[in-house]
């Protein structure tokens, strides 16, 4: 993933509580490794914080085995 899929990520309009949901597993691994590339950069990216914290929380709640976890690919 490039800068400005980030940037993609960081400006959706629908914001992280309704774009991570519905990231693959993949993705979202993708996602937060991007994420946290941003934030070691003496200046990361407005939102790149939020989006971070946000993304772990739904890694672990699939990680956690939710009820809907399977909804998402992740077993």
């Amino acid at each position: 993933m490039n800068g400005s899929k980030l940037n993609h990520y960081l400006n959706d309009p629908r914001g992280p509580e309704e774009v991570l949901p519905t990231l693959t597993a993949a993705e979202l691994a993708n996602l937060l490794d991007v994420l946290y590339q941003n934030l070691d950069k003496p200046e990361p990216d407005f939102g790149a914080q939020a989006w971070y914290e946000m993304a772990v929380e739904e890694s672990c709640r699939r990680s956690a085995g939710s009820p809907d976890s399977a909804a998402h690919g992740v077993a």
